[in-house]
């Protein structure tokens, strides 16, 4: 069941909130570090400035001990994305752009919590708004696991789930 979905705007863009435990430093580590960012998202290269290209390695077998869904099989092997660093500013923002869909990712302290603000877009395709907001909701979910020290969800049950629920809303 989906608690904590995200919204999926008028313009086109996804959005998702999230309360995590902080404090804000090492929430920023698992977006920046390569490492830490793998075990939630994706390795690769680790941002320092605005304007750099960002690699992306998603192997999503360093988060989830789920078998690929045949649909998402390709990916078994890992798949390398460049983006670029639109905006970088330790330890509250990181903006990237990749294949046209830009993404921001905002984080401000709140008490000992972290309010991680994640938005996309905008998305043009039905299609590719639910695939990403299902990702966004797993990828997400994963994070916040980490961060508090659970046991993880697994990705591509929360995926699939996502993928049903926003296609019912989007």
């Amino acid at each position: 069941m989906i608690t904590d979905p995200g919204a999926l705007l008028e313009s086109g863009a996804i959005r998702f909130e999230r309360l995590l435990p902080g404090p804000i430093e090492r929430v920023w580590a698992y977006l920046v570090d390569p490492d830490k960012r793998a075990t939630w998202f994706c390795g690769g290269t680790e941002p320092s400035r605005a304007g750099e290209t960002l690699t992306f390695f998603f192997d999503h077998k360093a988060m989830s001990g789920e078998p690929y869904p045949e649909r998402f099989a390709n990916m078994e092997d890992g798949v390398s994305i460049d983006a670029e660093v639109t905006a970088f500013e330790p330890p509250r923002l990181l903006a990237w752009e990749w294949e046209g869909e830009r993404t921001r990712v905002e984080l401000a302290e709140e008490g000992d919590k972290v309010r991680l603000v994640l938005t996309e877009g905008p998305l043009a395709a039905r299609e590719k708004k639910i695939g990403n907001a299902a990702g966004w909701q797993a990828h997400l979910g994963v994070l916040e696991d980490r961060l508090a020290g659970r046991p993880l969800r697994g990705f591509w049950s929360v995926h699939a789930e996502a993928e049903e629920y926003y296609g019912e809303r989007g």
